[in-house]
């Protein structure tokens, strides 16, 4: 058995987390049905008219990033959760599944609704870059596409993994939740300032000043190639919002000073550690339940 059907086409838990719950939320009553896709069906189809006329592709990257930066957490708060606060937990483990199918059932579970929503609004930022980047060739706009989808896309998946474990950890959905969400927004919003005003004393004793938005650090000398190991910009370089802030800016404004791998390697590391997180789960996993993984 390979481990495509070992996870995915031959594992309960995750035909019951991604066939199975979708089901029980479409049997609603059809008006309940109607009153929540409609607003969005509506809404989304503006959205297309506004970018094929506007274009605003950044626009439509910020939208794609606050849906699938919300949606990762909210969606993978309550799968180990629920299985404590319904005692279905020890129900589980009696079965025949391993820890590693428990684990990456629910896990792949919500990546596989993350691409569904993938699916829907990358095309937006693709039709905005073609209409908006009239001075970039096509080949550039498809590889910022390819560079920011990625940088959105790996995160959300560090997002689930990282709310995954605390699920299990915390074995309270409503705390992992908060804790995900607080967690991001320190990350994604407190550090960077917090770091931006500890260099800025810094500079104040005579040192140089490292500008986040210029990006000026990483076109100079050896940084230019090693700038992923640079612990000075770790803050910044790392958080994706200012990796895809980057990508945008050397795509349409400064493509020859553009470090390497920029927007690349940011999301190798976010899904280097989602495996890594992953991993570690599901060694928790075997060893409280006794399972093989």
């Amino acid at each position: 058995m390979t481990l495509w059907q070992k996870w995915v086409t031959a594992n309960p838990v995750f035909r019951y987390h991604f066939w199975g719950q979708t089901k029980l939320m479409v049997r609603r009553p059809l008006w309940q049905v109607m009153l929540l896709c409609v607003p969005f069906v509506v809404i989304y189809f503006w959205l297309v008219n506004q970018t094929v006329q506007h274009g605003l592709p950044f626009l439509s990257v910020g939208l794609e990033c606050l849906a699938l930066w919300l949606v990762a957490p909210l969606m993978s708060h309550a799968l180990f959760a629920m299985e404590f606060e319904k005692a279905t937990w020890d129900m589980l483990i009696l079965t025949r599944l391993t820890a590693g199918q428990i684990v990456m059932g629910k896990f792949l579970s919500r990546l596989a609704l993350l691409m569904i929503l993938v699916i829907f609004l990358a095309p937006l930022t693709l039709i905005g870059a073609f209409k908006d980047f009239q001075t970039v060739a096509p080949v550039g706009i498809l590889r910022w596409f390819a560079e920011t989808q990625f940088v959105v896309l790996s995160w959300a998946v560090l997002l689930t993994s990282f709310t995954l474990w605390l699920s299990y950890w915390l074995k309270r959905g409503m705390v992992a939740a908060a804790v995900a969400f607080a967690g991001q927004v320190f990350v994604l919003f407190i550090l960077p300032v917090l770091w931006g005003l500890f260099l800025a004393l810094f500079a104040m004793a005579g040192q140089r000043y490292i500008d986040p938005f210029a990006f000026e650090p990483l076109s100079e000398g050896w940084l230019k190639y090693g700038w992923m190991f640079d612990p000075r910009l770790a803050i910044w370089a790392y958080n994706p919002a200012l990796a895809i802030i980057g990508v945008f800016v050397f795509a349409t404004e400064r493509g020859a000073e553009k470090p390497f791998l920029w927007g690349t390697w940011q999301g190798i590391v976010y899904l280097l550690i989602s495996a890594l997180i992953i991993a570690l789960l599901t060694r928790a996993v075997a060893k409280a339940t006794r399972k093989p993984i």
